[in-house]
This record gives C-alpha cells, sequence and structure tokens, in this order.
C-alpha cells in the first residue's frame, strides 16, 4: 500500500500545467474588429439621431421621429455587412450589447438636438405676479400666491395689515401696475396683456429686470361688478406660447 501511494505521489511531481497557446494574432484580430463595430454602431446611431432631430423641428412629428431609431435598429445587420464588418463570429451577447448601444447614441444626439440651443419646444411660463397699487400717496401690493394648505392660488396684500378685496377703487383712479416673471430657454418675440377679457386688446409689457414684465394702466377702466381680471400672452421666437390669467378677478371697490 504505501508503494502504491509513493507511485501515485511521484506522478502527480511529474504534471506540468501548461496554458494554451496564445494566438496574438487572431486576439489583435478581435480587438480590431470589435473597435471598429463600436465606431461604426456609433456613427450609425447618430445619423439616425440627427435624422430624428430635423423631424422633430415640428413638434407634431415628435412620434414619427422616434420611429427612426427603430428602422435604425433593424438596418443595423445591414449596414455591417455593407461595412464589411464580419459578423459571423457574432453572439447573442454581441448584438445585444450593439443594440444597445445604438439605441442610447440615438437617443442621447437626438435629446441634445431637441434642447437649446438647437431647439425649442418648452412654452413659455408665467409666474410670481404681484398687482401694485399706487393712490398718489403710497404704494401697496397684492401678490398672487398659492395656499400650502388648500393648495389654491389666490390674491394676498404684500402688507398683511391691507386687505386685497378693498385696495384697488375704481373712483380713485388709482395706478394699477401689474408685473410678472414670464422665462423661457430662450428669447421672446413678445410679452402682451390684456385687461378683462381674452378678447380684449393686447399691449406691449415693459421689461423691468431680473426677467419681470410690467403694465401700468388706471384703475378708472375697471368695472366694479367683474373686478380686475387680465391675460397674459406670452410668445418666444420658436413661436411657442403660453395665455396667464390667475383662477380669480381681484375686487374692485366702486
Amino acid at each position: 500500500m504505501a508503494k502504491k501511494r509513493r507511485k501515485d505521489k511521484v506522478e502527480q511531481e511529474d504534471y506540468e500545467f501548461r496554458p494554451p497557446e496564445f494566438k496574438e494574432d487572431e486576439f489583435l484580430k478581435k480587438e480590431l474588429t470589435d473597435t471598429r463595430t463600436a465606431v461604426l454602431t456609433i456613427v450609425y446611431a447618430a445619423a439616425f439621431g440627427v435624422i430624428a432631430g430635423v423631424i422633430s423641428l415640428n413638434g407634431a412629428f415628435v412620434g414619427l421621429a422616434f420611429l427612426a431609431a427603430l428602422v435604425g435598429m433593424f438596418t443595423l445587420k445591414w449596414f455591417y455587412s455593407l461595412a464589411k464588418v464580419d459578423t459571423s463570429g457574432f453572439a447573442k451577447k454581441n448584438w445585444v450589447g450593439n443594440v444597445g448601444s445604438f439605441f442610447f447614441t440615438f437617443l442621447a444626439v437626438w435629446v441634445l438636438l431637441l434642447n437649446m440651443p438647437f431647439s425649442d419646444h418648452a412654452d413659455p411660463t408665467v409666474d410670481k405676479a404681484i398687482v401694485w397699487v399706487d393712490n398718489g400717496t403710497t404704494v401697496r401690493g397684492i401678490e398672487y400666491k398659492l395656499d400650502k394648505i388648500s393648495k389654491v392660488y389666490n390674491w394676498v396684500a404684500i402688507n398683511t395689515t391691507d386687505n386685497a378685496d378693498t385696495m384697488i377703487s375704481k373712483a380713485g383712479n388709482y395706478t394699477i401696475n401689474i408685473t410678472a416673471k414670464v422665462s423661457d430657454n430662450g428669447d421672446f418675440s413678445s410679452v402682451k396683456i390684456a385687461i378683462g377679457s381674452p378678447s380684449s386688446t393686447f399691449f406691449d409689457m415693459t421689461p423691468i429686470g431680473d426677467r419681470r414684465y410690467g403694465y401700468s394702466f388706471n384703475s378708472g377702466m375697471l368695472d366694479s361688478s367683474s373686478g380686475l381680471m387680465f391675460f397674459i400672452s406670452a410668445t418666444d421666437n420658436a413661436d411657442n406660447n403660453i395665455v396667464f390669467r390667475p383662477d380669480r378677478a381681484i375686487p374692485v371697490v366702486a
């Protein structure tokens, strides 16, 4: 038995691990093919991203632009063939990886072209409206503010000792100055305001700094039965437009 163990020990000591032969040429060829495939995939995806961006210049065709991604993914194999990429050795994971690279590259280019400075699809915003009331002696403000409890916007006097419902007088011929913050990711072609109803004449508002615009008029032109209601129309250079109106009018004392 001891003799057999010595024999097994000799055989184990004679065993030598020999790593498989490293085929440098095949390795370099595979690496170059993978790199070339990755670059071609990115270029092909970027081209379809640009096509989608051009289609999306009109916001109505955004859905159609997304189809460009599907067309690109389904024609990827054909593109490899045209570019003389050998796909015979591609496994399933290679195809999944390349399709994934195509989609995310396409998405990145498309989203980039959907935003400034390439294009503008966002409407302007109008908020933080304040009505300033000048009675000839003092200037007091009425702010359009969200009530955090009721989640409803109300007109609230900036000075808590004032009553917003009695601050504007038609008979007093007070000077009323309506201001609001008007924002956009581009430049404006117009910021206008109409007093009373959206069918009234719209007048240009004046920029007063810090993205705020203002418009002044006399309280004598108001109707005490309907109060002070206004409509602010903001249009940017890409023709995106929004019309802002408060949820309720400010009472006007006769």
